[in-house]
C-alpha cells in the first residue's frame, strides 16, 4: 500500500511503479486469468498521466491521496489541475502536498447539498456514497458530507481529461457535468468494477455515453482503430475475470485524435 506520505517524492513514484510491476509478475506466476485486467489497469495508469494536451484543465474526481495528481503533474503539462476529495483529512492533506492544484472538499453528483459518505477505516481507498457498503464492513464510518456537481464548480470549457473513480457513482458525476462535456468534449477515464450501487447500473452508464456521442474503449485498444465496446459487451467485461478496471469515454468526433496522442504516449508507429 502507497501511504500519502511518500506521495510527491521520487521515493513514492518509484513505489508506484514498482507496485504495478509486481501485481503483474504476481498475475503471470499465479492467477493467470487476472493478468489481462491488470495489463489493461496499468496501461490506462500510464496513459491516463501523459494524454492531457498542455495548457487544459485535468479533473480528478476521487483524488484520494493523490497519487494520480502527481503523475499528471510530472509527465503532462496541464494549465489547471483540479482534483475533489470527500473526506475532510484527506482534502488537508492533499491542499498541504499540492499547493498549486485547486482541491475541492465535496463529494461529486449530479445535484448540490449534503449527503451520507461512508467511509472504510482500514480501505480508506473504498469509501463511497453506497450504504451498502455499511453492510459489507464492520470498520465502515459514516459521516456527511458536502456533494456538488462538477458544472457548478469548474467552468465549462477548457477541460481535456477527466478521471472518475468514486466506487460505483461514476454515472452521477457524468449526470452533472452537463456543460463541461456539451463545451470541451473531454476524454474521460472511469472506473467501472464487479459491483453495482443501485442508483447507477453499468447500462446505463453505457447509455450516457452513446447518448452524447462518446464510445467507450478499454486501455489497450485506445492508441488503435476501435470504435468502442457495445453495450453488451460493456456488460459482459464486469464478469468475472473482468477485462479491466478502467476504461476511456472518447468523444466520437476526437477518436482519431486520441489515438495518434495514445500512439505517441506508447510508443507505437
Amino acid at each position: 500500500m502507497i501511504t500519502g506520505a511518500i506521495v510527491n517524492t521520487p521515493l513514492g513514484m518509484l513505489a508506484q511503479g514498482l507496485r504495478d510491476r509486481l501485481s503483474l509478475y504476481c498475475a503471470v506466476g499465479g492467477s493467470l486469468e487476472s493478468l489481462g485486467t491488470m495489463a489493461n489497469d496499468s496501461i490506462a495508469r500510464h496513459l491516463l498521466e501523459r494524454l492531457c494536451a498542455d495548457g487544459l484543465t485535468f479533473l480528478d474526481v476521487g483524488a484520494h491521496i493523490g497519487s494520480v495528481i502527481d503523475g499528471v503533474r510530472r509527465k503532462s503539462r496541464p494549465g489547471q489541475i483540479v482534483a475533489f476529495e470527500a473526506i475532510p483529512a484527506k482534502v488537508d492533506a492533499l491542499r498541504r502536498r499540492f499547493p498549486q492544484t485547486v482541491v475541492h472538499s465535496t463529494a461529486v453528483g449530479d445535484a448540490s447539498g449534503e449527503i451520507s459518505f461512508f467511509i472504510d477505516e482500514k480501505r480508506s481507498g473504498y469509501s463511497s456514497l453506497d450504504p451498502v457498503l455499511a453492510r459489507r464492513s464492520p470498520s465502515v464510518r459514516e459521516i456527511v458530507v458536502p456533494i456538488s456537481t462538477l458544472d457548478s464548480l469548474v467552468p465549462p470549457t477548457g477541460v481535456d481529461l477527466i478521471k472518475i473513480d468514486v466506487e460505483g457513482a461514476e454515472l452521477g458525476v457524468l449526470r452533472g457535468a452537463e456543460a463541461i462535456f456539451a463545451a470541451s468534449r473531454p476524454t474521460v477515464m472511469f472506473e467501472s468494477g464487479a459491483e453495482e450501487m443501485e442508483p447507477f447500473p453499468k447500462a446505463a452508464m453505457w447509455d450516457w455515453f452513446d447518448t452524447h456521442d462518446y464510445c467507450v474503449v478499454q486501455p489497450n485498444r485506445l492508441a488503435h482503430n476501435d470504435d468502442g465496446m457495445g453495450r453488451e459487451t460493456f456488460l459482459e467485461s464486469h464478469l468475472y475475470p473482468r477485462r479491466t478496471t478502467n476504461y476511456f469515454g472518447v468523444a466520437r468526433e476526437r477518436r482519431q485524435e486520441m489515438r495518434d496522442r495514445a500512439r505517441r504516449i506508447l510508443g507505437l508507429r
